[in-house]
């Protein structure tokens, strides 16, 4: 209300001084210090329906009497002292002023707009914080019988219709929050006053206009909150009123709270304090809500029914009292029992009741949940799922009632269950609300049908059973339900299956079921009050078929091919195959076939066999059927065959016979008659070999079968050999000096005798011959220079016989250098040098490199002849070297050729050398192969492909030296590539994910991640070495801390940094020009901010990727084909099965075995390359007699003349000692002989050279103290070490000399001191480190004399030697024998340590 002039407020003045008059003397009349006043609203009751806003619901509740069942902040005040009626006026007045101060306060925030068809449209300004929401309600004036609208919305913005435009009411605001709701705004209405006067601000209703005549008005102040008037003039307080709600109709509601493993007994006790918080607001009794709960795991308990407890101590009581079951997730067998025993009359449910189920699980369910979750909702019930941490969210939307934003929850952890109770009960009192102004005027409990407790199916009839299918039938129920709810499960136990049939059918049938097995059938009607009593049987299916007529199709000596007719429902079929009379320890077999045949081979000729054949489908299998079948005998011996024919052998072969036999006589003669041999097979043999035979001879072979009774019968064939073959594959190579070798290919396996060689100068000159022995392939021949020659080979063997001569033209070549040099940079420390060979036959390649510039020393290296290219290692990075390689003959060595090239800055991450930059989890051994030997480190395969992820703890200290990851300077453009996950376990405080730290551990480059900020931060130093860094925060960076896998972009430019998460760009800052990154000190991961020294704890985080590629706009091109949710088809190719198990595929590979038996003995290698001729030895002493040399070469044939035969001539005397003869044909390998003893142990051998390293061997038992040692020089005083941990307590001193107390005490004290400093500082850092920024830790440099240098750990070791290089085991070394006993007097003191006097 607003007055015209002074006499208004005037009049104001004086009403107030009235009113504090009356005011204080009714006060003193009652004695009550306190006037309580209430005023109710007024209005009348036209019927309205909500409109759906932007978002949220809308639901009505009726008025109910009583102070509980008002609105919030309107509760009914009662006069405590009476006031007289002339005072009224003043009265209004007085808290019009008041009040429609707080209103405008309240209502500044809100504007109201009227739509078309009278429709009201509300906004507000968002508030500041974060909540869970918004409330509005909207109700009629007092004493209106209209029912008041409440809505919730996350916008802040609303629409209402159905409005009465001619009647006043009020809009009130609330922020929902975890510990309750703020008003924001509120403000009485009436639409029509709104369309006419929305633009006046003069005619607002006053705050009297509902007790009397005047017409109402919208935007006059509204009453706030109950006011508490206090003598002492004191401004009004607000009351707070807690939430409490009472549905205006029954309500059932049945909690199914997961106890499974998962949820652990310190998770569980959070969870029974969030059903109380949840259950707490509801008024519990018999005629209004009622509270069951069911706990499940592996198998579901009732704790208590719905009708167990009157109150809402009991309630609470027996909620605290709850324990903890333990076991699977079984969610979809829960959903079957609150079905089947909870939502059933006899469990306490009310037919008029609204039914309500808040489902509280952690976890995906390990059975189907379709069905149960499907019958829950047809029947009407509103379904809440509450999920917790791991639990599935699509499970949860799936289950959940619609809509989903109110009846799916899923928070990230146990603690924030907390903050959802509150608003999880407003929300279950709303969706009661709504049902009940959906369904109409709620019926008392006595005019609710109710099921009869006979209306049930019967008769159940189990029928047509198979081996994996039953046909149910049932006689319908008197009172048709719903639909019917099946279940089965075997009886001796196992996962239950269901299915629903709709309720008009009475049959069904069961599918894929086991073979021979006994199943529990239920059959439940389902109504809308829930499922009621339900028919059960037994049922045990029939074993699966075996196979019909068996037939032998084909039997042959040594095969049987066996058909059967098809089983029904088999999938496959198990065949045995046994000798009906086995030998000895003889064992059948068996096979497993699809189709209904299978032929089995490998038999032995007239035996039984017996045949069995069984159905198979998974792991059932049926009863076996079999057969027995007979091979026949072979057929006599018949078609005489000759192959492998060669000049020295050949095989014959024939065909197997009907009659037994006993053995088989082969026999040969050639057809001159010189010739004839003769060897046996046995009787089951169908081949023989002939040999040796003469070359170009045919002979007549005899093939005798001996039967068993003493008969034989023969076979006769002829075959010719072939001639004798030519050595082959001639080869020359150069030697030095005036010599050439001469290679070829043995002519035959064995039966040579000799090679003889001659070599023809072309032109003029004599020609040469040699003779070689027959088991030799190489001859060395002394040629000239300058000429060219025929060489030709020929061989003798040993029948006499004669091979056809080979020649060969040989040419001596030219010392031709190598062409086409070329220098291409493998990383930045090595080059790769290939190059195209001459012509010649090159021993080996000389190789030079240095410096281009010739600043620095030249080196040289020998590459084997073979080879065309050579990797140089250790060099420097982006340096220009320049190469020159020569290739070296027999003869000599050729020109060099040169060529300069440059080593990279930064390596190739792919060999097609696409990518450049630095993979640094290969560099910290964060690969498969290397993270078992890095402490702290955990491995785990990934769920979207085969990259692998690696979990770093606090302990896990990975640090490297610079040097060894960047041998170069990294380039100042780079971007910084990473794919990782924060876990819970991750600090709530700063820590570098990578960084880049002098040799002191003072950071100078990295990436931070502060948790407790959600920010990500890159720091650096400018060219003026001053510290710089950007700081990004924004919404789509704090997504990196909620517990999910991100791939981030940090690309450094030389003015601006800019930040990609999920390959988006997010943000863009500027950065001064970075200084050159330092070459030296150490690169880190996942080291703490305020960590120091070289030993600091670890943040505890997930790695999938981690690299640093020498680029800028890497971002822009990658696609993190790494994330599923970012997968294109076009760009990025599939990924491989994260799991491909099955029993076709083999698994990893196991643990190393014991080592091996020795194997045999290899196959000689090929001979090498002769060394050096040596110089010549002494004479060495005659050896002993040697035997008498082979048949020389045969001469040429002369003409025998027939002399007349001469008398016998006297004897001669001995002969002189013939030359050494050829070495003869080596014999056959004879069969291994018997193990014999074990012989004496032999002479100890000579030191054999050092081996490969071995691989590092498991941590040996410490070893015993040994003697004292004798005492060295003193050394010269080395730089004062890191504290180290203390060590164990030494050994008492001996009595030094006599020095002054003081000085004792003095250095006792100082020492004292300095630990007792140390510890409180690091007792300091403990308790505010929470409040130290995220930021790189600059250590200042210390004063000289308190601390000691930081000591810097050792460079990183050359890579180890690989698995297959492992050497042997080295022999046990035994203890060494004490030292002696020393001599020298004590050293000089040693430097102060920690005093005993101050322990840690």
């Amino acid at each position: 209300m607003r007055g015209g002039g002074g006499g208004g407020a005037a009049g104001q003045r004086a009403c107030s001084r009235k009113l504090l008059r009356a005011l204080a003397h009714s006060g003193q009349a009652s004695g009550s210090p306190h006037l309580h006043v209430w005023v109710s609203d007024v209005g009348s009751a036209p019927a309205h329906k909500p409109v759906h806003g932007e978002t949220g619901f809308v639901v009505r509740r009726g008025r109910q009497t009583g102070l509980a069942e008002r609105p919030p902040f309107h509760r009914a005040r009662t006069m405590s002292a009476p006031v007289r009626p002339h005072l009224g006026v003043c009265l209004w007045l007085w808290l019009g002023v008041i009040l429609g101060r707080g209103q405008g306060q309240a209502s500044g925030r809100l504007r109201l707009a009227v739509l078309p068809e009278d429709r009201l449209q509300m906004k507000w300004r968002e508030s500041d914080g974060s909540g869970l929401g918004y409330l509005v309600q909207v109700k009629p004036m007092a004493g209106d019988s209209e029912q008041e609208v409440m809505l919730t919305t996350k916008s802040p913005k609303a629409t209402v219709g159905g409005l009465s435009p001619s009647k006043g009411y009020t809009l009130q605001i609330f922020q929902l929050t975890g510990s309750g709701n703020v008003l924001l705004a509120r403000r009485e209405f009436v639409i029509e006053d709104l369309k006419s006067n929305s633009m006046s601000r003069s005619s607002r209703r006053p705050l009297g206009a509902a007790l009397g005549p005047t017409p109402s008005h919208v935007g006059s102040p509204d009453l706030e909150p109950p006011v508490t008037v206090a003598p002492s003039q004191d401004p009004p307080s607000l009351a707070v009123p807690q939430f409490r709600c009472t549905p205006p109709t029954p309500a059932d509601m049945i909690f199914l709270v997961d106890g499974s493993w998962s949820i652990g007994h310190s998770h569980f006790q959070q969870i029974k304090d969030f059903l109380a918080s949840v259950i707490e607001p509801f008024e519990i009794g018999p005629d209004k809500v009622q509270v069951g709960l069911t706990q499940y795991s592996g198998d579901p308990q009732t704790e208590w029914d719905l009708n167990a407890f009157g109150t809402k101590e009991e309630v609470l009581g027996a909620v605290q009292n709850l324990h903890y079951k333990g076991g699977n997730t079984f969610t979809g067998l829960a959903l079957t029992h609150v079905l089947q025993e909870n939502l059933k009359p006899t469990a306490g449910l009310r037919p008029e009741a609204a039914k309500v189920v808040i489902l509280v699980t952690d976890g995906k369910s390990q059975d189907d949940v379709h069905t149960a979750g499907r019958v829950l909702k047809d029947l009407n019930v509103d379904v809440f799922a509450v999920g917790v941490k791991n639990a599935d969210e699509a499970e949860l939307r799936l289950l959940a009632s619609q809509p989903l934003d109110i009846t799916a929850h899923n928070v990230q952890d146990f603690p924030q269950l907390s903050t959802l109770a509150g608003l999880l009960s407003r929300l279950i009192c709303q969706k009661v609300q709504g049902r009940r102004l959906r369904g109409g005027p709620a019926k008392p409990a006595s005019d609710a049908p109710a099921l009869d407790p006979l209306s049930t199916p019967t008769s159940l009839v189990l029928s047509q059973v198979t081996s994996s299918s039953v046909h149910l039938s049932w006689t319908p129920a008197p009172q048709p339900p719903l639909k019917y709810l099946v279940i089965w499960r075997p009886s001796r136990g196992g996962v239950p299956r269901e299915v629903v049939v709709e309720g008009p059918s009475s049959s069904t049938e069961l599918h894929n079921l086991t073979s021979s097995t006994e199943y529990l059938v239920s059959v439940f009607p389902v109504y809308e009050a829930g499922a009621a009593e339900g028919l059960r049987g037994l049922v045990t299916t029939a074993p699966l078929p075996p196979p019909q007529a068996l037939t032998l199709a084909a039997v042959t000596p040594r095969t049987v091919r066996l058909t059967w007719q098809p089983s029904a429902g088999a999938t496959q079929y198990l065949v045995r195959c046994a000798p009906a009379a086995p030998k000895g320890q003889e064992e059948g077999r068996e096979v497993r076939v699809r189709l209904p045949e299978v032929v089995l081979d490998g038999l032995e000729p007239a035996r039984d066999y017996d045949l069995w054949v069984q159905s198979l489908r998974g792991a059932e299998a049926s009863e076996a059927r079999g057969i027995r079948a007979r091979t026949p005998p072979p057929a006599p011996p018949r078609h005489l065959a000759f192959s492998d024919v060669s000049h020295d052998s050949a095989r014959v072969s024939w065909e197997g016979t009907p009659r037994p036999v006993r053995l088989f006589r082969v026999s040969y003669v050639s057809s001159e008659g010189g010739h004839s041999a003769q060897t046996e097979a046995p009787g089951n043999a169908t081949s023989a070999t002939l040999g040796p035979l003469s070359s170009s001879t045919t002979y007549t072979v005899r093939v005798t079968c001996l039967y068993p009774g003493g008969s034989s019968s023969t076979m006769t064939g002829r075959l010719t050999t072939r001639k004798v073959p030519s050595p082959s594959q001639l080869s020359v190579t150069e030697l030095p000096g005036d010599e050439v070798r001469l290679e070829w290919a043995a002519a035959a396996a064995s039966g040579v005798l000799v090679y003889q060689i001659k070599w023809t100068p072309l032109g003029d000159g004599k020609a040469h011959e040699i003779s070689i022995p027959g088991n030799l392939g190489t001859a060395i021949l002394p040629v000239g220079r300058h000429s060219e020659y025929e060489i030709t080979i020929l061989a003798y063997y040993r029948d006499g016989a004669r091979s056809d001569p080979v020649s060969l033209r040989y040419t001596p070549l030219s010392r031709s250098p190598p062409s086409n040099l070329a220098l291409a940079s493998e990383s930045p420390s090595s080059l790769r040098v290939s190059w195209t060979p001459p012509s010649g036959r090159v021993l080996h390649y000389r190789l030079t490199y240095a410096l281009a510039s010739g600043s620095g020393p030249e080196k040289s290296v020998t590459v084997p002849g073979p080879t065309s290219h050579v990797t140089l290692p250790n060099l420097m990075a982006a340096t220009k070297y320049r190469v020159l390689v020569s290739a070296v003959y027999g003869a000599g060595e050729s020109t060099a050729v040169s060529a300069t090239g440059r080593t990279a800055a930064c390596p190739a991450l792919h060999p097609d050398g696409s990518l450049a930059g630095f993979d640094l989890m290969a560099a910290f051994g964060l690969v498969q192969e290397e993270y078992a030997s890095i402490r702290g480190v955990a491995m785990e395969p990934s769920a979207f492909g085969p990259t692998r992820t690696f979990t770093l703890f606090k302990d896990a200290q990975l640090t490297r030296r610079t040097s060894d990851i960047h041998p170069a300077a990294l380039p100042p453009e780079h971007t910084v590539v990473f794919l990782t996950r924060l876990l819970p376990d991750t600090p709530r405080e700063a820590f570098a994910l990578w960084q880049m730290t002098a040799e002191d551990f003072r950071p100078m480059l990295g990436v931070l991640l502060d948790a407790s900020r959600k920010s990500l931060t890159y720091f650096s130093h400018d060219a003026r070495a001053a510290l710089q860094e950007v700081t990004f925060d924004l919404p789509e960076v704090r997504k990196i801390f909620f517990g999910s896998f991100h791939k981030v972009h940090v690309a450094v430019g030389r003015s601006k940094v800019q930040l990609y998460v999920d390959c988006r760009k997010v943000a863009e800052r500027p950065i001064g020009e970075t200084s050159s990154p330092p070459s030296t000190g150490f690169v880190t991961l996942g080291r703490l901010a305020k960590a120091r020294g070289p030993r600091s704890s670890s943040a505890t985080f997930q790695l999938q990727m981690l690299q640093i590629m020498c680029s800028d706009t890497w971002a822009e091109e990658d696609r993190c084909c790494e994330l599923p949710g970012s997968k294109e088809g076009e760009t990025c190719p599939a990924l491989p099965s994260a799991c491909p198990c099955s029993w076709q595929t083999p698994g990893p590979p196991g643990p190393q075995g014991p080592p091996g038996l020795p194997g045999r003995n290899g196959a000689p290698g090929q001979q090498g390359f002769p060394g050096p001729r040596g110089e010549p030895g002494p004479p060495g002493q005659t050896g002993p007699e040697g035997p008498g040399g082979q048949q020389g070469s045969p001469g040429t044939q002369g003409r025998a003349v027939q002399g007349p035969v001469g008398p016998p001539g006297v004897k001669g005397e001995k002969g002189d000692h013939g030359l050494p003869g050829l070495q003869g044909h080596p014999g056959h390998q004879g069969a291994p002989g018997k193990v014999g003893l074990q012989g004496p142990k032999g002479m100890r051998g000579l030191e054999g050279t050092a081996g490969l390293p071995g691989p590092p061997g498991p941590r040996g038992f410490q070893g015993m103290a040994g003697a004292r040692g004798t005492s060295g020089e003193q050394g010269p005083p080395g730089a004062v070490g890191p504290t180290g941990l203390p060590g164990p307590k030494g050994e008492r001193g001996e009595k030094g000399e006599p020095q002054s107390l003081a000085t004792i005490y003095q250095l006792v004290s100082q020492a004292c001191e300095s630990a007792i400093q140390t510890h409180m500082l690091k007792f300091d850092s403990f308790l505010h480190e929470s409040t130290r920024p995220p930021m790189p830790i600059l250590e200042a440099p210390r004063p000289p004399g308190v601390s000691s240098e930081i000591q810097l750990p050792g460079e990183g070791g050359h890579g180890g030697p690989r698995p297959e290089d492992r050497g042997d085991p080295g022999a046990l070394s035994q203890v060494g024998s004490p030292g002696p006993q020393g001599n020298q007097p004590p050293g000089p003191p040693g430097g102060a340590g920690r005093s005993p006097c101050c322990p840690e």
